[in-house]
Order: structure tokens, then sequence, then C-alpha cells
């Protein structure tokens, strides 16, 4: 709570809010993620302290990755002439839009030009990812692998990658990241994740309570097998099962030839079926005894 009242609503020190206002800015500082994200607004502040090292008409106020490259490619040259320690990932991270990242050049550009210290309770960032945002969540709702590489993998961080390997680098590096992140959650809850501790940092009561466990856990198991159904065995004959053939009288059906033929008198030379053939041939049987 303490650090937060000491940050202004936009997440920059007060002091820090109040010096970029003294400077008379074409534009006002709302989101520093995005305001400072192509380097035209950094390539002011620089203006007011070095005049004749920063021309304005050679910076586009534009939002393009081609503006952007050619903004941060100008302020790249000017820190290393003027020797100011600026840390890349610090200007990568601003020009790519991550977290925290505008906010800790702008701290920086502050202490390098003012010769004033910035009064930060908390330490920076390692790296600019989601991280300290992911912890905040329960553990249901916290990124997965493919979405961590979609909210920490900016589509300009691949346009402005010189090959694929560059781009694989990044991604295995936040795929690191986040295997590490994965781990640090089965540290915090291994019940969630059914993880049991080693005997040697049980306590004597979570041993007790293994042991029973356990116990039943063998008794279930025994009596699950008990009532199992034997299987037959392999080498034991089949049962022969007998069936019996039900016959089926069904009324309103016309007899077929055969069955006229089974249904015979015992007298006659020559029978003649009911039913003719299909093919308009007649079907004639002769009969002998």
């Amino acid at each position: 709570n303490e650090y937060k009242s000491y940050l202004s609503m936009n997440g920059l020190p007060r002091e820090v809010l109040k010096w970029l206002q003294s400077l008379d800015l074409s534009s006002s500082v709302k989101n520093p993620k995005w305001d400072f994200s192509n380097g035209y607004l950094v390539a002011e502040i620089l203006s007011w302290y070095h005049p004749k090292a920063i021309n304005m008409k050679f910076f586009i106020n534009g939002t393009s990755i081609q503006n952007k490259i050619l903004n941060w490619n100008l302020l790249r040259t000017f820190f290393r002439k003027k020797h100011y320690a600026i840390d890349q990932d610090v200007i990568d991270g601003a020009m790519h839009c991550k977290t925290n990242a505008a906010e800790v050049l702008v701290e920086q550009l502050y202490t390098l030009l003012t010769n004033r210290p910035t009064y930060r309770l908390e330490p920076r960032p390692i790296n600019f990812s989601d991280l300290p945002y992911q912890v905040k969540l329960p553990l249901h709702a916290r990124a997965t692998a493919a979405t961590s590489i979609k909210n920490n993998l900016a589509t300009t961080e691949l346009i402005c990658a010189r090959n694929s390997n560059e781009r694989l680098t990044k991604t295995f590096a936040i795929l690191d990241l986040h295997s590490q992140h994965r781990q640090m959650q089965r540290v915090q809850d291994p019940v969630r994740f059914g993880i049991k501790p080693a005997i040697g940092y049980m306590t004597e009561e979570e041993k007790e309570r293994s042991k029973i466990l356990s116990g039943r856990a063998m008794s279930t198991r025994a009596t699950s097998k008990g009532n199992k159904s034997r299987p037959v065995s392999a080498n034991k004959p089949p049962e022969v099962i007998q069936f019996t053939e039900v016959v089926v009288k069904q009324s309103g059906r016309e007899k077929t030839v055969e069955e006229n033929l089974e249904d015979r008198p015992n007298h006659g030379s020559v029978y003649r079926p009911t039913s003719p053939l299909s093919s308009g041939y007649q079907a004639i049987a002769q009969l002998s005894r």
C-alpha cells in the first residue's frame, strides 16, 4: 500500500511525473507503455537538455514499426555518444510495449539528466514479462505455455528479429521462464498436484496420517480384487450350448415352391404348385414314389 501511494496513477513516481509535466511535451503521458513506444517523447525529453545533439526534424511521431526502428536507432546512437548507461533490454522492452519497461526507461533518464535518484520501494524487474501478474492469479486461472508465448512475445519482436534463430531463442526463453513458474507452483501447493512430501520432511502427525491412508488404500485394493470375476482359463474346454429351433407359422404369407412340395398329396403323378415364378414360367414338379 505504501508503494502504491508513492506511485502516480500511470505507474510512475510522483517526482518523475512532475518532471515530465515541467518539460512541456507535445503530448501528456497517460499510459507510458504506449506513449514511449515509438521513442518520439524520449527524443523530446533529450532535446530539452541537448538541443544541438537532438534534432526533432529527424524523428517521426508514428506508430508503425518502421518509424519505431528509425527513432530508436537514432536514440541508440545518441546514448553511445553520450555514454548513457541505458540497458539494451530496457530499450527493446519499451519499443515492444513490454510491461514496466517504459517506466524503468523514464526513471533512468530522470536519474541521468537531473542527477537525482528515484526512491523505489520495489526493485527493478529482472525481465519484462507478465510473471508478476500471473503470480497474483489463482492457480486455475494462470497462463499455459501457449498463452505465455502469446502474452510475452510481441509481433514487433518477430518482425525486428534478424533471423529465425533469434526468434527461437526468445521463444525458448519464455518457455523456460514458464517452466520455472510451474515448478514454483508445485512447491507452493503440492496437494493440488498430488505431490507427497518425503518422509524426512514430514511431522509425526503427517506420518501417522499417511500410514492410516495407505492402510485404507491397501484394504480397498484387496476388497476390489476379491470382488473381481475370475477369467475363464484358456485350457478349460468351452461349454457346449444347445439351442432349440423354434418353428413359427406366419399367417397371410404365400407358400413357396419348397413348402408346396413338402405339402404334396400321397397320390397323383404330377404336382402343380399354386405359386407361379416371377419369371412367368410355371414350376412343375414330377413326383414319383
